[in-house]
């Protein structure tokens, strides 16, 4: 049981060391390490020894900091090429869609044409519902699905996308105004944009590299979203910000 015990504890250490390098960031000195994560130094030198033994960490040459290794580099390179951001995805949708039978769907930012593609869907119980087409490029100018990426695109980009679409000055107000609603509450609704008679409710998903890189959308018709009382409009909005941060959470992002 003792060996159990402090096998356990060295490998939720590893864990922690690991942590800090991901999260926080790429180098520390061990003195700093140690007050970080209140390990004494002569403890977490010898977890530093045994990673390093591992090339899951390394010494700089040139700081004399620790750093992620190869063997991470090489671990991390064959999980996220295997990485399926779909099944990552779904689960997730699927609850929001179970909990407001709505659907539910992915969308993927393509930043060679600046469009979205919806990818995958979770499609509601209700006869009376909106289908989104897979596959397809969207413009990213309007809709809560398009508008939700947009709002974390460089300046640059954002001001190529809308000269290329011929955005009117009064349009580019308005369209800044929702940009910045994304940012201060995390999703936006939008009504009638993309379809005809629909909803949407979008939030951002973003990559370990700190990258906006898509949408989860929840679709519903326009009456059946306006007989919802304020307090389910916002659950709806904060119920998909909350899957959309799980699922960037899972792809790595740190904020």
């Amino acid at each position: 049981m003792k060996d159990r015990t402090y096998n356990s504890n060295v490998i939720s250490k590893a864990f922690a060391i690991l942590r800090a390098f991901s999260d926080v960031k790429l180098d520390w000195g061990v003195n700093e390490l140690s007050r970080y994560l209140d390990i004494p130094v002569s403890s977490l030198h010898r977890n530093l020894k045994t990673l390093r033994e591992e090339n899951i960490l390394e010494v700089s040459p040139q700081t004399g900091k620790y750093r992620i290794g190869s063997e991470f580099i090489r671990i991390a390179s064959i999980i996220s090429s295997d990485i399926d951001i779909k099944n990552i995805a779904r689960p997730f949708m699927q609850d929001v869609s179970t909990q407001f039978d709505e659907s539910v769907y992915l969308g993927l930012y393509h930043s060679a044409s600046k469009k979205i593609s919806f990818v995958e869907g979770i499609h509601s119980h209700n006869p009376l519902k909106y289908v989104l087409e897979l596959g397809s490029l969207q413009p990213i100018h309007f809709a809560a699905s398009g508008k939700s990426v947009l709002a974390y695109l460089e300046d640059e980009v954002i001001e190529s996308v809308l000269e290329k679409e011929q955005v009117s000055i009064e349009q580019k107000k308005q369209l800044y105004e929702e940009l910045q609603l994304v940012h201060k509450q995390g999703y936006l609704t939008t009504y009638g944009e993309r379809l005809d008679g629909a909803s949407g409710t979008a939030a951002p998903l973003f990559d370990a590299s700190q990258n906006v890189i898509g949408c989860i959308t929840c679709v519903i018709p326009i009456r059946f979203f306006l007989a919802y009382n304020p307090e389910e409009k916002n659950l709806l909005g904060y119920r998909i910000k909350q899957q959309a941060e799980a699922i960037s959470h899972v792809l790595g992002y740190r904020k």
